[in-house]
């Protein structure tokens, strides 16, 4: 049975005045929290057992999901004792030692089949897969390439593609000896770690639907684009 680890302990300090009495992990989008929808996109992809790791304001989200049996999911609950980062809770998850599993920041809303994305993991003999999304930045000058001293080239506006983070995971067992215990230890830490150990980390670029909800304008942009072209995450 695949796990699901949900880090959703920080306190969401851009989203402030909000996150001040209403924990990140609860604030709405359209009518469901962004907890909920990810919970209930892990339920759909065949993901039932879920633990969130929580920091700030955890007994309100707590109250909120309870069991999890009303989302279809089994939910348990580890709690910070400090901040350790968005990998540190994994070193104190002792019953993630027998199969692949997913982590996931508790602020992303993605169209992934999460089950999937593990599976396909398992297959592929790395430790670590990471998910990561395409985007372009426009520059709006006339880009001046320079070799010793003299202008070989100039490109007039280019576009530039790069690869970013796009906060899912799937791990295998042994990533997590690579986790220390008690300090802060986040998930770049995690990958960095691997690779210096010589192992394998994956990448795996996500299509359709992608959103990071930093700012309180992404909960309003976010909503729009769903209903609009992937209103299966809301139902």
């Amino acid at each position: 049975m695949t796990t699901a680890v949900i880090m959703a302990g920080g306190e969401g300090l851009r989203l402030r005045p909000f996150t001040h009495t209403i924990p990140k992990p609860l604030l709405p989008i359209g009518r469901k929290p962004v907890a909920q929808l990810i919970i209930e996109r892990l339920a759909q992809c065949g993901i039932h057992d879920v633990i969130m790791a929580l920091g700030y304001r955890s007994d309100l989200i707590q109250a909120f999901f309870q069991s999890g049996e009303q989302f279809g999911v089994r939910i348990r609950y580890f709690t910070d004792p400090t901040k350790l980062g968005t990998a540190g809770a994994l070193a104190y998850l002792d019953d993630l030692n027998n199969e692949p599993f997913l982590v996931t920041n508790g602020d992303i809303i993605a169209d992934i089949d999460y089950g999937e994305f593990v599976r396909s993991h398992g297959e592929s003999g790395a430790i670590m897969s990471v998910a990561v999304r395409e985007a372009t930045v426009p520059i709006p000058y006339g880009v001046v390439e320079i070799e010793n001293g003299m202008v070989t080239r100039i490109v007039e506006k280019p576009a530039y593609s790069y690869r970013f983070n796009a906060g899912i995971y799937a791990l295998s067992p042994a990533a997590r000896q690579l986790v220390p215990k008690g300090q802060p230890f986040d998930m770049t830490d995690l990958i960095n770690a691997a690779i210096a150990a010589g192992e394998t980390v994956r990448a795996v670029t996500l299509p359709g639907f992608w959103f990071d909800l930093a700012r309180v304008d992404d909960f309003e942009k976010a909503l729009q684009e769903i209903e609009t072209r992937y209103p299966h995450l809301l139902s």
